[in-house]
């Protein structure tokens, strides 16, 4: 399909700026900018040329209303890029308080459920869309310093791919997820971390270039025969999906 309306989520900073930075870059899209940060994204939104909008993505309503404002500035929507989210909590299996685990879960599984139910609702009656959303390879690969919460929320948001795929393909609806390692976006590295991190990675450290890269990939031609699958952008760090 010809995807032309599209939003990206989490687009104020990080990996959601650089989704929307390469997007931008192609003249065929218009965007709708979300995040929480309401003055932050529209900035950025701004600087692109494109739409912004407030969202929260842990409240089913304001995901919603986010769709609306798509249908009804951009004139439809074709595709979602589901990038917002928490950015792992610190904590332990001995430590995490259960206001934290609700808290991540409702933000890092439940959010990107909202998300991408309410671009549902509307691709449906339409035609079909692309929906790609940004999971971690947290998934799979555990942490000492961070929450289990945020590991099981990035699995449970791949186990969510492979089954909303399997159940829109029909509809026309491609889903698919991405998982980035470490792309330094979140909290600032010190000078130790990314020297660290650019050891680890045979790639090296990427940024967040490469997933948006990818994301740009899953909503042009490429993607036209991509469903269910789970991209690992790692640099090389994680082996496997």
């Amino acid at each position: 399909m010809n995807v032309s309306n599209v939003i990206v989520t989490g687009a104020a900073q990080g990996i959601g700026k650089a989704v929307a930075v390469t997007l931008a870059a192609d003249p065929t899209m218009s965007l709708l900018l979300a995040d929480i940060q309401s003055d932050k994204v529209a900035e950025v939104a701004a600087e692109l040329g494109a739409t912004s909008t407030q969202v929260d993505i842990a409240s089913p309503e304001s995901c919603q209303d986010m769709v609306q404002v798509a249908v009804d500035r951009l004139g439809g929507l074709d595709a979602v890029v589901q990038v917002a989210g928490l950015d792992a909590p610190a904590g332990t299996a001995k430590d995490t308080h259960p206001d934290l685990w609700r808290r991540v879960i409702d933000i890092d599984l439940s959010g990107p459920w909202w998300v991408a139910k309410s671009a549902v609702d509307h691709m449906v009656q339409h035609g079909g869309g692309r929906i790609v959303i940004v999971s971690s390879v947290s998934a799979h690969v555990p942490s000492d310093g961070t929450t289990p919460a945020y590991n099981a929320a990035k699995a449970g948001l791949h186990g969510l791919v492979v089954a909303m795929a399997h159940q829109l393909e029909g509809d026309g609806i491609l889903v698919n997820a991405i998982a980035p390692g470490a792309t330094g976006t979140g909290q600032p590295l010190t000078n130790d971390e990314r020297t660290m991190l650019e050891e680890i990675f045979p790639l090296g450290l990427g940024g967040p270039q490469p997933v948006a890269d990818m994301a740009s990939f899953l909503l042009g031609p490429g993607g036209d025969w991509v469903s269910g699958a789970i991209f690992n952008v790692s640099g090389g760090m994680h082996k496997g999906r």
